[in-house]
C-alpha cells in the first residue's frame, strides 16, 4: 500500500513533530522521484513561514562601515559604555565583519545546494547519472553538473555544465528542448541526441554523435548559432571563436571507463593541461621546442604516473620533479 503524504504531515515532520510512523511513511514516499520535487516546494514553503533566523546582512554591513567611518570615541561608545583598549575595540570590530561575511557566504551556498542538485567529480573520477526524464550522464573527472530540483522537465530541460561529460538524451512526447548551459557564454540546444561538452577555462568543444544539436554562443558581444550534424566536432577557443571539423571518434565514456586518454595530434603544451585538468598533476616543459612534440593514439593508464612515463618512453624524454610539478626536458 502506497504511503499517504500531504503537506500538514510534511509541516509536522519539519517542525520536529513527526512520529517514527510518519517519518517511515515519508522516506516510502520519497523513494519515487516525483515526489521529491513537491518536498523540496513544501519545505521551502516551511521555511519561508518559520525562518529560523534573520540574519539582516544588509543591515550588519551598513552597521560596519557607520563603526569604520566613525572616529576612535564614537567607536568606544558604540561597544560599551567602559573604556576598553583600542586592540579590544578593532577584535570586535573584526568579529561583526567576520560574521557579515561568513552570514552571505553562508546564505549563497546553502541558496545554491538548496535549488540544485550538484554532481561532482574529482580527479581520475568517472561517473554515470541519469536525470528525472531518463537521460544518462556520463561525467568526466574534475567536472560539475548542475541540475534544478524544481520545474526540471516541466516547462524546460536545463542543466550546467563546468568540465566534460557525454549526454544520451531521452526524447520527449512533446518534442521538449534539453539545454546544456555552460559560463562560457555558450549554450548546447538539443532535441534527442548523444553528444559530447567539453568546457574548461583553454576553451570548449562539442561532438555529436547522433541527432541534431544547435550551439548557441556570444563572439565579440555579438550573440550567434551554429547547426551541428552527426560526426562534427565544434571547437570554440578562449574567445568562442569557432572552427568545425569532421569528429575522428566517439567513444570517450568508453575511453574514461578504461583510463585511457585519446590524443589526435595533440602537442605536449595541450597534454600538460588535459593532465592538470583530469589529474590534478602540474607538468612543466624545460623548453618552448618540447610544446611543439605532438601526441597520437589511445594509452591508457592506472593513474596520472603511469601515463606520464608511457609519454616519457614514447618521446625519449626525461622526467623529473620540482616540488609538486614534474619538469619534462630534452634528454
Amino acid at each position: 500500500m502506497e504511503s499517504v503524504v500531504n503537506r500538514q504531515i510534511l509541516f509536522e515532520h519539519f517542525a520536529g513533530k513527526s512520529s517514527p510512523l510518519q517519518k517511515q511513511s515519508i522516506e516510502e514516499w520519497l523513494k519515487k522521484p516525483k515526489n521529491q520535487e513537491l518536498f523540496y516546494l513544501w519545505l521551502l514553503e516551511w521555511e519561508t513561514q518559520h525562518p529560523q533566523y534573520n540574519p539582516s546582512v544588509e543591515k550588519r554591513l551598513q552597521d560596519f562601515r557607520q563603526i569604520m567611518e566613525q572616529t576612535d570615541q564614537d567607536v568606544l561608545t558604540l561597544v560599551g559604555d567602559e573604556t576598553e583598549p583600542r586592540s579590544n575595540i578593532w577584535l570586535k570590530v573584526s568579529r561583526i565583519a567576520a560574521a557579515c561575511l561568513i552570514i552571505s557566504l553562508g546564505s549563497w551556498y546553502f541558496k545554491d545546494h538548496f535549488q540544485y542538485q550538484i554532481y561532482e567529480t574529482t580527479f581520475g573520477q568517472v561517473d554515470k547519472i541519469q536525470l528525472a526524464d531518463g537521460t544518462m550522464v556520463t561525467l568526466n573527472a574534475n567536472s560539475t553538473l548542475k541540475v534544478p530540483r524544481f520545474g526540471f522537465g516541466t516547462k524546460n530541460r536545463e542543466v550546467e555544465l563546468s568540465g566534460e561529460a557525454v549526454f544520451s538524451v531521452t526524447h520527449t512526447p512533446d518534442n521538449q528542448k534539453f539545454i546544456v548551459k555552460t559560463k562560457r557564454n555558450f549554450d548546447v540546444v538539443v532535441l534527442g541526441t548523444e553528444f559530447s561538452v567539453f568546457s574548461r577555462d583553454r576553451g570548449a568543444k562539442v561532438i555529436l554523435n547522433k541527432g541534431k544539436v544547435r550551439l548557441e554562443y556570444q563572439e565579440n558581444q555579438v550573440k550567434k548559432e551554429i547547426t551541428m550534424r552527426p560526426g562534427e566536432l565544434v571547437k570554440l577557443d578562449i574567445s568562442n571563436h569557432v572552427q568545425k571539423d569532421t569528429a575522428k571518434t566517439f567513444d570517450p565514456i568508453i575511453a574514461w571507463q578504461q583510463n585511457r586518454l585519446i590524443f589526435e595530434d595533440t602537442n605536449l603544451f595541450e597534454f600538460t593541461q588535459i593532465m592538470e585538468e583530469n589529474y590534478g598533476v602540474k607538468i612543466k616543459l624545460q623548453n618552448d621546442s618540447l610544446a611543439k612534440r605532438t601526441l597520437v593514439g589511445s594509452y591508457k593508464a592506472q593513474n596520472a604516473e603511469e601515463l606520464l612515463n608511457t609519454v616519457v618512453e614514447l618521446l625519449d624524454l626525461k622526467l623529473s620533479k620540482t616540488g609538486n610539478t614534474f619538469v619534462l626536458s630534452e634528454k
